[in-house]
């Protein structure tokens, strides 16, 4: 009996009910796809943001270590410390290794050109760090230093018929009138060399006074073979939270469940503890002003994300509420006719709410597909990369359609139940 007074119920004043299912259907695509945003925002848009640069600096210990004189930094009177560029290929085996975006060692040395001391930066441009059981791991100063600007070709790791190709800073450039083609003599203490110019790099740093070379070609200039003097390493990392801070300030003051806590979240103290634990005699240190941006950004957009999810959720709530209560109004002589032969206010009340989880659970089904394909459209056309499959984000569609519909039919059902029954079976 039940069943077919739902089925009579749902077939009556139809274009309210389609109303309604249509609200939810719309109202939820757009949560879902918001939320989907919001879930793949933050891979995503670390990936957009190696535009910064490295937000994790690698380096010797004893080059870690600041002299402070009379509350001043001073350069240090140790001999130059470096580490060996071997070791890094523990970079991809390390917990974080999925993490690790980008990879570039770096080697500073300096050489003589045209009676000029010119600094020589030896970097990866282009180079592959071989992965157990799997592909070799791509990196080098093409793909991390993507803010370079460079006026000419990148040149090779692999020198051809020993000529050695390099870019060229573009304040040291102008300095020495060189283009893309020339050639530059310079003399280190190994002894004379000559250098192909096949790029001018603007990078908005240090690297603008100096000739920057393949790695092998500096160290073999440098008498350095096999060592680097820091690297600067890119890795997918979390904003910091206070758990994150409060590590940065006592690491003793966490407890064992906080101190696991912080071990399994990718923040970059994290990731840079396990860095420097991979690699023997290094210290790594996180570049906060790099990192730092990118969890304000990152915040800011999740955040944004999650608004519009509200504000779609509550906007869709009201659009259903304000579809039944009206549809409710409407049906106050049935309901007081279904109290005056008998019927329960509990039984009225499980017939409204039936009929409203029905249409909430029909518009959820339809927004299950069209809000994932939203999603997907949105990841695409924001970060132009192909997007994640969210499936819970599929199964909880239907459980949203049936909490909208039944909050919005909860209120208007009761107000429709307390009424006094006599006065409106006689139309007052």
């Amino acid at each position: 009996m039940f069943f077919r007074l739902l089925a009579n119920s749902l077939a009556r004043r139809m274009s309210r009910k389609l109303l309604a299912a249509f609200a939810v259907w719309v109202g939820i695509s757009l949560i879902l796809a918001f939320l989907a945003v919001s879930i793949d925002v933050g891979d995503k848009m670390n990936r957009e943001l190696q535009a910064f640069g490295s937000n994790i600096r690698l380096e010797p210990v004893a080059a870690s270590v600041p002299v402070r004189v009379g509350g001043h930094d001073v350069p240090s009177t140790a001999p130059p410390a470096y580490l060996e560029e071997g070791e890094l290929v523990t970079l991809k085996r390390i917990f974080w290794k999925n993490n690790i975006l980008g990879v570039v060692p770096r080697l500073w040395t300096r050489g003589k050109t045209e009676g000029r001391e010119v600094p020589l930066l030896g970097v990866w441009f282009e180079h592959k760090i071989p992965v157990e059981g799997g592909e070799p791991f791509a990196t080098g100063a093409r793909r991390l230093y993507k803010h370079w600007k460079v006026e000419g070709s990148w040149p090779s790791d692999r020198p051809a018929g020993g000529r050695i190709s390099s870019l060229v800073g573009d304040t040291l450039a102008r300095k020495l009138g060189v283009r893309p083609g020339d050639a530059i003599r310079v003399t280190v203490p190994s002894g004379p060399a000559t250098i192909a110019v096949d790029g001018i790099a603007s990078t908005g740093g240090r690297e603008d006074d100096a000739i920057i070379l393949p790695l092998a070609a500096a160290q073999a200039l440098a008498g350095r073979e096999g060592k680097y003097s820091e690297a600067d390493i890119s890795a997918l990392t979390t904003p910091e939270n206070k758990l994150a801070e409060k590590y940065g300030q006592d690491p003793k003051s966490l407890t064992p469940a906080e101190y696991e806590r912080w071990f399994c979240t990718p923040y970059p103290g994290s990731v840079a503890a396990e860095i420097q634990k991979s690699v023997p005699g290094s210290a790594a240190r996180v570049v906060r002003k790099v990192s730092e941006t990118q969890g304000a950004i990152l915040t800011r957009i999740e955040g944004l994300m999650f608004l519009l999810a509200m504000l779609t959720l509550v906007a869709c709530g009201l659009s259903v509420a304000g579809v039944l209560t009206s549809a409710v109004l409407e049906r106050r002589e049935e309901v007081a006719l279904m109290q005056a032969i008998g019927a329960s206010r509990e039984s009225v009340l499980l017939l409204f709410l039936s009929e409203g989880a029905v249409l909430g659970l029909a518009g959820g089904l339809l927004a299950a597909a069209t809000g994932s394909f939203l999603g997907q459209w949105l990841v695409r056309a924001v970060f132009g990369s192909e997007p994640e499959l969210h499936p819970a984000l599929a199964v909880l569609s239907p459980f949203l359609g049936l909490m909208i519909v039944l909050a919005g039919s909860i209120w208007p059902v009761w107000q429709a139940l307390n009424q006094d029954t006599a006065a409106v079976l006689h139309g007052n």
